[in-house]
């Protein structure tokens, strides 16, 4: 991996650089993606587990709050609901953007509007529209989402804030996250419930059925197995005309290799095709549609499955 070397040195020298530091991270991302496609895998893993984590450039772009939060995983894992808020950005993060140094505000600036960074506030957007919609055309909706996060969607859906929505229920495996659910939604009628992957897959009779079923952002850390299962379960627990909503970052998006060895974020990627794969265990007589989508950068791409 010598050829890997030069990049990461001439990276030092430019981000350390303030009239160079756009272009120095430019270089930065766009040689990390293509060195990543070039190089055999346990290359690629190596050189992000000993070159990266030891060169000098990586004490700079961890001065970025958003780089460093996903390398460190307080909560576990690179993906928490703390780093989305990173990218959403706002008052959720503003306390801690205030201490970061002066060269990592700025290697923010840049972090948070990457070709990731957009496609998940468009995630966002996308997903509390599907909700609005709905919550218009199904008197009495019930709605589940999965692996919940912070729930940040809600807080630009009118259905929930005029109240449309006759049973919102929110999952996920950390009870800081429902914590921040509950506070922030449960004025609102959202209810929380502390509930793993594993758990939803023995029981899931007890929790009801929706309406509307979404899970934005588990499905990045299913492998393919996995993501079948859960499917079928999620499905089973759709209403008759109801529908089931996932999403999952594409493979190659501009991000990946700075993601990789910089944020330590490794995910798993699904195109339009390997998202159709997780339905084939589905009964087809109780199909109605399945389509995907992509929004409009095409990073991530949205499944939905409507039930007769």
């Amino acid at each position: 991996m010598a050829q890997g070397r030069p990049l990461l040195d001439r990276a030092a020298e430019e981000i350390a650089d303030p009239s160079r530091l756009q272009s120095g991270m430019d270089n930065l991302v766009e040689g990390l993606r293509s060195l990543r496609r070039r190089v055999p895998s346990d290359s690629w893993e190596w050189f992000c587990r000993t070159v990266c984590v030891s060169h000098p450039v990586r004490y700079l772009v961890h001065q970025d709050p958003l780089t460093e939060r996903s390398f460190f995983k307080p909560r576990g894992y690179a993906g928490d609901p703390v780093l989305l808020d990173f990218f959403y950005g706002g008052a959720p993060v503003s306390a801690q953007l205030a201490q970061a140094t002066e060269l990592g505000k700025t290697l923010y600036g840049y972090t948070s509007t990457t070709r990731v960074a957009r496609a998940l506030r468009r995630r966002r957007e996308i997903l509390a529209s599907i909700i609005d919609k709905v919550s218009a055309a199904t008197e009495g909706a019930r709605i589940l989402t999965l692996d919940c996060g912070h729930l940040r969607e809600a807080e630009i859906c009118a259905a929930l804030r005029d109240r449309k929505v006759d049973r919102f229920l929110a999952l996920d495996r950390a009870p800081e996250s429902l914590r921040v659910v509950q506070e922030k939604f449960g004025p609102l009628g959202v209810e929380t419930a502390m509930c793993t992957v594993q758990e939803l897959l023995e029981d899931p009779k007890g929790l009801g059925s929706f309406d509307l079923i979404y899970s934005a952002g588990l499905y990045d850390y299913l492998h393919r197995g996995l993501a079948t299962r859960v499917t079928e379960t999620l499905f089973k627990m759709t209403r008759s005309g109801g529908s089931l909503l996932v999403t999952n970052l594409v493979g190659g998006i501009r991000d990946v290799g700075y993601m990789e060895a910089f944020m330590d974020w490794k995910l798993e990627y699904r195109d339009a095709n390997e998202m159709f794969g997780l339905t084939a265990v589905l009964p087809e007589q109780e199909l109605a549609d399945r389509r995907t989508f992509s929004e409009e950068g095409g990073g991530i791409v949205f499944m939905i499955v409507r039930r007769r």
